[in-house]
């Protein structure tokens, strides 16, 4: 029997529908590449419609504390803080390092109580003259940088007068005038304060004014994470540094 293959006409044939095949899967691996391509770009429609509305969405402002309390916020960067809380913070810091009553302050976490006198704490090394601080003051140097918190003690250690410990005098910061905070580079900036030192005693009850200007620098830091039921000297540190300021230097006008 003669072999089909052998035929010339045959053959023709044969390859005529082998060529035609091939395009037929060509054709069809190009238009499955096309209807995925489709889908990939419906895709990322969609997508590109949920960030657009995500986007225009404004950030939210309201935040409810563990105590049930809701507050507003703003989104800032972790090395930004307001004009406003830079002031307040040195306000603040200025006043309680700076003001000596000889009464003691109220403690985070304790009750509300009559005033008790205030008997200072001792900065001084072991074994050491005593050198004593208000407490107020002492409580508001963790607002300072460890390596300027005890030379600047020290130096209020030497201001503070004897009859402050006996009742008998206290001192005033008198704040006249808190420039705003300008930024020196990210995350730092300076204050020029311009304020009195009264001190006041049982012969004096107008009072003797000492000017007190100066320069004070600040710069944001981490702050504190800790809980709700913190009392004593954790509290005491975690109030002060919760706004993420620290004070690292202070210098005469």
């Amino acid at each position: 029997m003669e072999n089909k293959t052998s035929n010339p006409t045959l053959r023709f044939l044969s390859r005529n529908r082998d060529a035609i095949s091939k395009k037929d899967a060509l054709g069809i691996l190009c238009i499955t590449t096309l209807g995925f391509q489709i889908v990939t770009l419906g895709i990322l429609v969609v997508l590109y419609g949920a960030y657009s509305r995500l986007a225009d969405r404004p950030a939210p402002s309201l935040v409810q504390l563990q105590t049930g309390e809701a507050i507003q916020v703003a989104a800032i960067d972790s090395k930004e803080r307001t004009p406003e809380v830079i002031q307040s913070f040195v306000r603040e810091t200025m006043s309680l390092l700076f003001t000596w009553t000889g009464e003691l302050p109220q403690l985070p976490g304790e009750k509300a109580n009559s005033s008790q006198p205030d008997s200072g704490m001792n900065i001084a090394k072991s074994g050491g003259p005593r050198r004593l601080v208000a407490t107020p003051a002492w409580h508001a140097s963790f607002a300072l940088s460890h390596d300027f918190r005890n030379e600047l003690l020290t130096q209020i250690a030497d201001l503070t007068p004897p009859g402050v410990w006996r009742n008998r005098s206290s001192v005033v910061l008198e704040i006249l005038e808190l420039s705003p905070p300008q930024q020196i580079q990210e995350g730092e900036w300076k204050l020029t304060l311009v304020a009195n030192l009264a001190f006041f005693d049982h012969n004096n009850a107008l009072g003797e004014y000492t000017p007190f200007n100066k320069e004070i620098f600040v710069r944001a830091v981490e702050p504190p994470t800790s809980p709700l039921a913190e009392t004593g000297i954790e509290a005491i540190i975690s109030t002060i540094r919760q706004r993420g300021l620290e004070i690292y230097a202070i210098r005469d006008i």
